[in-house]
């Protein structure tokens, strides 16, 4: 079956808005600049996670050391980053990551829109990413929830499910057959290694970070649970081999990988 995508996207700091992009590059790692730096709680020396914090309203450009925050409100702070301190030993979900500290105007307007006692840090590639690093969703699925939610205003917010390629597809969830397949995406191949278990995070508005949809109360009601019981939208999947993605750009299933 051959398709289309139809939006890219990541957040280079994690947590922040999913920021639609016309190409990504994938690399062995997944997404080249995809949650490349995040923030760390001083008292509980924690990555500080999506949910947990008032980021996803707050837009990152990041070029090198260069960063860009835009509040919601309009308030900006452009320029560099610099080291902070050595590198420091960290939690992201019970797994131990070294992270630099950074610091600078647009660090410190991060750290205050958190509302934490934290600090930006940069990481190595992969670190803070919980499954795989490229996830897949397809069109038709996000169709079939808006539907069954009477929320026909959630087609146009694909972001709200921070998938880095959103594929259209005509029939709902047919993203869980890829599981175990090979599919091209552009000059990229990946290999889809299963379905996505989700939190709470696509409750919230994708701009202005509001808890205003039961998206997830609604996916309890008719979808595959993973183990740890939560729902599941989408898919993830490894790089096989890495290039360039476009929007526009074709999709095709191909084969399962023995």
């Amino acid at each position: 079956m051959e398709t289309t995508v139809t939006r890219l996207g990541f957040a280079p700091v994690k947590g922040t808005r999913h920021v639609a992009r016309e190409s990504i590059t994938l690399d062995a790692l997944g997404p080249v600049g995809d949650r490349a730096w995040c923030l760390i709680e001083g008292e509980s020396a924690r990555v500080l996670r999506t949910a947990d914090a008032p980021l996803m309203a707050t837009t990152v450009v990041a070029e090198g050391t260069d960063l860009r925050v835009t509040l919601a409100d309009g308030r900006c702070a452009a320029g560099p980053v610099v080291p902070s301190g050595e590198p420091v030993a960290v939690d992201y979900w019970t797994r131990r990551i070294l992270v630099t500290p950074y610091d600078g105007e647009p660090a410190r307007l991060l750290v205050a829109q958190s509302r934490r006692s934290a600090q930006l840090a940069r990481v190595s590639r992969g670190d803070v990413v919980y499954g795989a690093p490229v996830s897949m969703l397809g069109t038709a699925s996000v169709r079939d929830l808006a539907g069954r939610l009477g929320r026909p205003e959630l087609v146009e917010q694909s972001e709200r499910f921070r998938s880095t390629i959103l594929v259209e597809t005509d029939e709902p969830w047919v993203e869980d057959t890829w599981v175990g397949h090979d599919v091209s995406v552009g000059e990229a191949v990946v290999h889809v290694t299963g379905r996505i278990g989700r939190c709470g995070v696509p409750n919230r508005h994708p701009v202005t970070a509001a808890a205003d949809a039961s998206i997830l109360k609604e996916l309890a009601a008719y979808r595959p649970a993973n183990a740890a019981g939560e729902p599941c939208l989408a898919v993830d999947a490894v790089v096989v081999t890495p290039g360039v993605i476009r929007v526009g750009d074709p999709v095709l299933h191909t084969n399962v990988r023995k």
